[in-house]
């Protein structure tokens, strides 16, 4: 299991890990493509971050300073590449090209207009989410931060159990390759610990079958949209890539904030449903 969790932190983060930096790799193939069933714990402890970063900071700065220090120290964490992926996605699904060359312009590295926009909608969305669910009185900021990260997580295992490489080979084909349906309920199930769990002991009202089943549509939900984004990244690029990955991440994010905004809204469960 540590391994697994090293081996996750080395594809999803930035942090540097004794066990994955000592006298170089030590896990094999199997290992890495295995670790996706992992995933949510990464975004756990992400969260965990954003969270002790958070308890410092509200009680000297106001709730939309803490939306954006989460947001940069996300960005700072994952190196960046998630939303460079954003941006070299949308740069090459806005060029009419054929697949391979729309892998070519996502190789590039280079932001076009397209791709600009992109990760400055997906940060100005991010944002303004953040700043209304840590100000919602109907929900724990705390649930927030800890578990959106987690399902951004479980987003990437999603895809990579329901999606396609464009490329036999490579760090993405491995973890495809290896993520079987074993890898992909385990993930599917530690998410599923993660907020019915926290959501119970966290926020106010409702009780463990309203929060089994919010659980239970979110992981629907995120599987859903990563089958039909695996459909048709298959018809732009011919598969999925790192760079159609990290956009999925954040768009999963973006997606779970937007589901916990309308949820606390909406005020789908009253307080002593069970």
């Amino acid at each position: 299991m540590i391994k697994k969790i090293a081996a996750a932190f080395e594809f999803l983060t930035i942090i540097p890990l004794p066990l994955t930096r000592a006298g170089g790799p030590v896990w094999n193939e199997r290992d890495i493509g295995t670790s996706s069933s992992v995933f949510p714990i990464v975004g756990l402890i992400m969260g965990s971050v954003y969270l002790l970063c958070f308890m410092l900071l509200k009680q000297v700065v106001p709730v939309s300073v803490c939306a954006v220090v989460v947001i940069t120290l996300g960005a700072v964490i994952t190196g960046g590449l998630h939303l460079d992926g954003v941006s070299d996605t949308f740069d090459a699904l806005a060029a009419k090209r054929t697949p391979a060359e729309r892998l070519s312009i996502m190789k590039s590295g280079s932001a076009g207009p397209i791709g600009a926009a992109a990760i400055v909608l997906t940060l100005l969305m991010k944002y303004t989410l953040l700043k209304e669910l840590l100000s919602n009185a109907h929900i724990s900021g705390a649930f927030v931060l800890l578990t959106y990260p987690a399902a951004g997580r479980f987003a990437a295992t999603a895809a990579m159990f329901t999606g396609k490489s464009a490329k036999p080979e490579g760090l993405g084909w491995v973890f495809i390759e290896h993520t079987g349906v074993k890898e992909f309920m385990a993930a599917a199930g530690l998410l599923f610990i993660i907020l019915t769990v926290l959501s119970l002991y966290l926020n106010n009202g409702g009780g463990a079958l309203c929060a089994s089943f919010h659980s239970i549509a979110i992981i629907i939900l995120i599987t859903l949209a990563a089958r039909i984004s695996g459909t048709f990244f298959l018809r732009r690029f011919g598969g999925l890539t790192g760079d159609t990955m990290g956009a999925f991440i954040e768009g999963s994010e973006l997606m779970f904030l937007l589901y916990s905004t309308i949820i606390t809204g909406g005020a789908v469960c009253q307080r002593g449903f069970i």
